[in-house]
Parts: C-alpha cells; sequence; structure tokens
C-alpha cells in the first residue's frame, strides 16, 4: 500500500470562528455513525443533531473527506466512530445529501464549541433559533387566545340556557293564572245559577197572585 503524504498550510484566519461561518453553507452538530474509506477518499454518516445554520429537512448526512487507505493528508478532517462533532460544511451534491468541510481541518470543531459559534452567528445575524422559539410563543399565545373565545362561547350558551328556562317559567306561570282564573269563573258560575233560578221562581210566584 502506498501513502501519500500531503502537508499543507491554511490561512491565519482560517482557524477563526468568524471567518469559518462566512466561508461555510451550512454549520451541523451530529454524531458520527458510519465511516466507509476508500482508497482515495472517506465517506462519514453524521445523524444529525441540530442545525446551527441554514438548515435542511434530513437526520443524516454524508461527509467526503479526500482522505483514504491510500492517500493520507494533514489538510482534510478524519472521522472517529461515535465522535461528536460540529462541522462547517459546503454542499457537494444536496440529492444525495452529500457535503463536504470546505475549510479542511480547521472547520472541524468538537461540540463544545456549539455556544461560541452561536454567538458568532448572532453577531452576524444570521443566527435563527431566537426566531423559531419566538413564532412557538406566539403558537402558544394564539392557542390560549382560542381556548378563551371557547370559553366565552361556552358561558354565553349557558346563559342562552338560563334566558330560555325563564321564560318557561314564565310560560308556566301564565299556564298557572290561565288556570286559576279557569277554576274562579268555574266557582261563580252555581252562584249566577241560582240567583237566576231565584228570580223566575219570585217572578212566577207574583205572576201567579196577580192573576188571582
Amino acid at each position: 500500500m502506498t501513502s501519500i503524504i500531503a502537508a499543507a498550510s491554511f490561512a491565519s484566519e482560517a482557524a477563526e470562528i468568524p471567518y469559518q461561518i462566512n466561508n461555510s453553507d451550512r454549520i451541523v452538530i451530529g454524531t458520527v455513525s458510519e465511516i466507509n474509506m476508500s482508497r482515495d477518499h472517506t465517506i462519514a454518516t453524521i445523524k444529525v443533531n441540530e442545525w446551527l445554520y441554514n438548515p435542511l429537512p434530513t437526520e443524516t448526512i454524508k461527509v467526503r473527506s479526500e482522505r483514504g487507505t491510500n492517500l493520507l493528508t494533514t489538510v482534510e478532517v478524519e472521522f472517529f466512530q461515535n465522535e461528536s462533532v460540529l462541522l462547517m460544511l459546503n454542499d457537494v451534491d444536496l440529492d444525495k445529501q452529500l457535503f463536504r468541510v470546505g475549510i479542511g481541518v480547521p472547520g472541524k470543531h468538537p461540540a463544545s464549541d456549539r455556544d461560541a459559534v452561536i454567538e458568532e452567528l448572532k453577531a452576524q445575524g444570521k443566527w435563527k433559533g431566537e426566531n423559531q422559539t419566538e413564532n412557538k410563543t406566539n403558537g402558544i399565545e394564539t392557542i390560549t387566545d382560542i381556548e378563551t373565545t371557547d370559553n366565552h362561547e361556552e358561558n354565553i350558551t349557558k346563559n342562552s340556557t338560563v334566558d330560555n328556562g325563564k321564560e318557561e317559567n314564565t310560560g308556566t306561570i301564565d299556564k298557572q293564572e290561565e288556570k286559576s282564573n279557569t277554576t274562579q269563573e268555574s266557582k261563580s258560575a252555581p252562584f249566577i245559577s241560582s240567583f237566576w233560578l231565584l228570580v223566575i221562581v219570585l217572578g212566577t210566584v207574583m205572576y201567579v197572585r196577580k192573576m188571582k
């Protein structure tokens, strides 16, 4: 096996996070889940834990490094199984979710550098995490407003029910009054009949006496 040792020097700015962010298409934090090494390159599968910049809707990505079994270089990043990494990525083939660490070795960080990278993203106006949190807050407020409206409508329904109950009670009272009047009329009817009967009897007696 022939090993080729390639050495390279980086620009002094390459080690600085602001420079790396400005020269990256995306920034991701993930865990190396698989490493496939060929003669002249390595493909590392990264399980995505968090996108820090320019996210994609994918759970895993592949990162190519120009480092293989017959090609050893100090320029290209080296991956280790199950390590947690923060990577400054350049797009290679988005259809295949394939990327590379464009800055080389300086573009690979331990995941513990997350806070420092976020601070620089904020300074450059590229950090979207706070906006996403804001949207979640607005969503909660919207749900609360909907619940309040529902409760208000429920109270209106209950009040309407109570009002209907009052109307029904009023109807019952009217019926009771009508029944009471009917009863009073029934009780006065015999009295009126007796009065007229007495008048008729007295009239008859007076008529008979007159005839005599």
